[in-house]
């Protein structure tokens, strides 16, 4: 069980009047977006802040998805086929890749929807694959057609073995 952390309303109201934005507030304090609005709820309701300091801040729908991601992404230096493990049939290209995640490039999904992945890494000079799970946190629609262009997955559930092979490809 994980111990509750507690963030001195003083310090973290200091660091929102000096100039932090939302992003370096998130990066110190550890928190999600979550938790930086429970953060923030719970400052205005203790009167720590007002809601018009809070105004003032670089709003969360004004940062970029750049600013907010954990883990640095790495793009593909050659393109890596992807398949969906529930129609095998269905394939894709992975895009980049980070420590928690994918982004694909041809695979129909939507928001919330979780699917088992196939990465066969025979081109890459080994004769395995990585298979994982992942949940999409968002996608981007082709203007034309409104199917998927591009989805970003969560990495949720991926085997040690192939976690291992997965971040050989981030340290290339």
């Amino acid at each position: 069980m994980n111990p509750k952390r507690r963030i001195k309303a003083t310090d973290i109201t200091n660091d929102i009047r000096g100039g932090m934005n939302v992003s370096q507030l998130m990066a110190k304090y550890r928190l999600t977006i979550k938790g930086l609005r429970k953060a923030f709820h719970q400052l205005v309701e203790g009167s720590a802040l007002s809601k018009e300091e809070l105004n003032s801040l670089k709003s969360l729908r004004d940062i970029t998805v750049k600013e907010l991601r954990q883990f640095p992404r790495y793009p593909m230096k050659s393109p890596m086929k992807i398949f969906d493990g529930g129609d095998p049939f269905k394939g894709g290209v992975v895009k980049d890749l980070s420590e928690k995640g994918v982004c694909i490039q041809g695979i129909e999904t939507e928001i919330g929807e979780v699917k088992n992945f196939i990465i066969r890494l025979g081109s890459f000079g080994a004769t395995s694959s990585i298979v994982f799970q992942a949940r999409c946190r968002w996608v981007k629609k082709s203007m034309t057609s409104g199917k998927t262009d591009l989805a970003g997955f969560e990495i949720t559930d991926i085997s040690t073995l192939d976690s291992g092979v997965f971040a050989r490809f981030i340290s290339k």
